[in-house]
């Protein structure tokens, strides 16, 4: 074949007899000296004219069509394309680390420049040929459900956001305090330009504490970089379109992990599973996760986690059936474990027993190359621990603890499980599968993540569905089981049915209703089957909810079940110029003091200014009561708006712990109230505390909920 990229150089035939002697060993052919000095030049002169003309988004393609052409694996366009995207986000999320200590951040110019110069010399050092001679040209029929499976899982999540009434987009886009976090993370990357945590000092004050260097910034880095080439620009622009844009990319990142689940459990199945067969693995997989209990990550916010966990199945891919080149199965492997590790650390071990299963099965092609392969865990491992070892050190020292959190998750039920693990495990009874290394591999690691599974219960004092990790954990390794489920494609019988023209056609959809119906994933209705009552410091409300048999959890979420309350109030202050005027700004508009911290917390995150608002949103370290934290009950006295005479003493004892917070900021604040008893207590006590309070805004449109 030639000189091959990421693969051995052609060695010519020895000639029988004694003579002429055999040619020496060819070396990879390479450009002539010109050609060569062209392409380094361009790899600045491109980016400085896409720079210039606002056309950043075709150095993203530029680079994708160039990796891909160096990478022999994948048979397919959208194969390749998968492999070449998992490879790129791994590279790109370790060169973040170098993006965040030069001096030039991530300006389009300087991050284009350096991968393409990169590019440039690894097909000058391979003599590789030019990509548009080593893309494929083959397409599945299979191919348009991945895409729709992108399509659908971006369409249920961003559906909330379809609407342009006021306030509607913001506030769904914030709206949790965890998805507010998540943006802040976004915002300072963004901004400043690498990671916060290799910045401390300059993000301190404009990023959120709880993201500044403990939380693995790999999703934000990776959606902060794409927004930069996307619009051409470092320069974020108003904060609200930013925020706005975030939740775009965050729905598009749950249909990315659709589709990459889809993909995966295809590209593990191998080529013997094809026809109607890998049609209804993939319409299966792509159905479930778009409407099914995954969903719920959407209205819960966990943005890294879906992320995380579309790494984490591309690298199962890949571990259970690699390319025959070592140095792209290496590669590959690095690459996605330090995304993985960066992106979402609860997952690293699962990602540590796949790359162990795939060193097993593949032992034979790897080990000869043991010493390049420690090279590249000497070098990968540290990349990957970069961030939880700069966390530890700013004092993220309660990861035990943090496994035994509660909190509100959506478990996934036991017939689901026991469906999946029948698929990844029953498949392996059919003789075809047990010769494939692919399935020897899914067996293994499932069964491997099983133990691992088994060993967080017994770490457990709380009962299981009310632990916020461990389910979780639980759903990582339900998408191992997922990419595994192909080798139960060969138990399938093999009736032959048309496979080309309309009549294929005609096969592929029908196949396509019938893993839809299989899976539930239609629906006629949208009610949510939830208790009347809970029990009292219930720390897991969802664990009793389930939809309907005529819904689902998309259309429970589409319907508009999970409204956050921040819409209405965040339309009359962006209608009052309020939003982004750089003013320190807390609210004390609602009852409780949660939604209270949420909303001051997005004008922050809006304001830059989230680090510096940290105490009077949270509390200080000695005491995590003063502040909002403690605003609970000064908007409402039973049922009616609150006055002053009709304040309880808890009430002033939790109106002077708010006070106390405001002035341990020592930076004069803005209230926003909605009582007038509440405006008239602060501007006393303002009056009382020079410098404390900056002014007190009451807004009759603001009406408290007391009912």
């Amino acid at each position: 074949m030639g000189s091959q990229a990421l693969g051995s150089p052609a060695e010519a035939e020895s000639p029988i007899g004694s003579s002429p002697p055999p040619p020496a060993r060819r070396g990879p052919k390479r450009p002539r000296p010109w050609v060569i000095a062209a392409l380094f030049a361009g790899a600045w002169i491109v980016p400085v004219l896409t720079q210039l003309t606002r056309t950043d988004p075709l150095l993203v393609v530029l680079i994708v069509f160039g990796t891909g052409g160096l990478l022999r694996v994948g048979a397919t366009v959208i194969d390749r394309l998968f492999i070449t995207t998992a490879l790129l986000i791994g590279l790109a999320i370790a060169a973040g680390l170098l993006f965040s200590v030069w001096p030039w951040g991530l300006q389009p110019i300087a991050v284009a420049g350096f991968a393409l110069t990169v590019l440039v010399a690894v097909y000058v050092w391979f003599g590789a040929e030019p990509p548009w001679r080593s893309w494929p040209r083959r397409l599945l029929g299979s191919d348009a459900i991945l895409l729709l499976g992108l399509a659908g899982g971006t369409v249920v999540a961003y559906w909330q956001s379809f609407s342009t009434a006021a306030g509607n987009r913001l506030g769904e886009a914030g709206r949790t305090g965890d998805r507010l976090r998540q943006f802040s993370l976004f915002d300072g990357i963004h901004r400043f330009g690498g990671y916060t945590f290799l910045m401390q000092g300059k993000a301190k004050e404009a990023t959120d504490p709880a993201m500044l260097a403990v939380y693995p910034p790999g999703q934000h880095f990776i959606y902060a970089l794409g927004d930069i080439f996307l619009r051409s620009s470092e320069n974020p622009g108003n904060a609200v379109e930013e925020m706005i844009r975030y939740n775009i990319w965050v729905s598009l990142g749950y249909g990315f992990m659709v589709a990459s689940v889809a993909w995966a459990a295809r590209w593990a199945a191998g080529p013997s599973l094809k026809g109607w067969r890998r049609v209804f693995l993939t319409t299966a997989i792509a159905a479930f996760l778009t409407v099914g209990a995954f969903t719920s990550a959407i209205w819960c916010t966990w943005d890294s986690q879906v992320f995380g966990m579309a790494e984490l199945v591309l690298l199962a891919a890949i571990c259970f059936r690699p390319p025959t080149d070592w140095r792209a199965h290496a590669a590959l492997m690095a690459a996605l474990f330090i995304a993985v590790c960066m992106t979402y650390e609860l997952f690293a071990a699962f990602a540590a027993i796949l790359i162990a299963v795939s060193l097993f099965i593949y032992r034979d092609r790897l080990l000869p190359h043991w010493k390049p392969l420690l090279v590249i865990t000497i070098v990968s491992a540290p990349t990957a621990l970069s961030e939880y070892a700069v966390g530890h050190a700013a004092g993220l020292n309660g990861s035990a603890a943090a496994t035994q959190s509660t909190g509100f998750t959506i478990p996934l039920s036991w017939a689901v499980l026991t469906v999946l693990g029948c698929f990844s495990l029953l498949g392996f009874a059919a003789r075809p599968a047990r010769r494939l290394p692919s399935a020897r591999a899914g067996v293994i690691a499932v069964l491997l993540s099983a133990l691992a599974v088994l060993a967080y219960t017994f770490t457990q004092s709380q009962p299981l569905a009310d632990v916020y990790y461990f389910q979780k954990f639980v759903q990582a390794w339900a998408l191992i089981m997922m990419v595994a489920a192909g080798a139960f494609g060969h138990l399938l019988r093999r009736p032959k049915f048309p496979s080309v023209g309309w009549k294929g056609f005609g096969v592929g959809v029908c196949v396509f209703l019938l893993a839809i119906g299989a899976t539930r994933s239609f629906w006629w209705s949208a009610d949510l089957n939830a208790p009347a009552s809970y029990p009292a410091n219930d720390p897991n409300q969802g664990a009793s909810w389930a939809p309907s048999a005529s819904s689902t959890w998309a259309s429970v979420w589409m319907i508009g079940n999970f409204k956050p309350n921040n819409i209405g109030p965040l339309a009359v202050l962006q209608a009052e110029h309020k939003l982004t005027d750089k003013i320190p700004t807390v609210t004390v508009i609602y009852n409780d003091g949660g939604s209270n911290v949420d909303l001051s917390l997005q004008l922050a995150v809006l304001n830059q200014d989230a680090g510096l608002m940290s105490v009077v949103d949270y509390g200080t370290a000695t005491n995590q009561y003063v502040g909002l934290n403690s605003a609970a009950g000064l908007v409402c006295s039973g049922t009616s708006v609150a006055t002053e005479a009709s304040w309880s003493s808890q009430q002033l004892r939790n109106l002077a712990l708010f006070e106390a917070g405001i002035k341990a900021e020592g930076v004069p604040i803005r209230v926003i109230v909605s009582t007038p008893a509440l405006r008239s207590a602060l501007e006393k006590w303002g009056a009382q505390n020079p410098g404390a309070i900056r002014d007190v805004i009451y807004y009759s449109a603001l009406t408290p909920s007391c009912s």
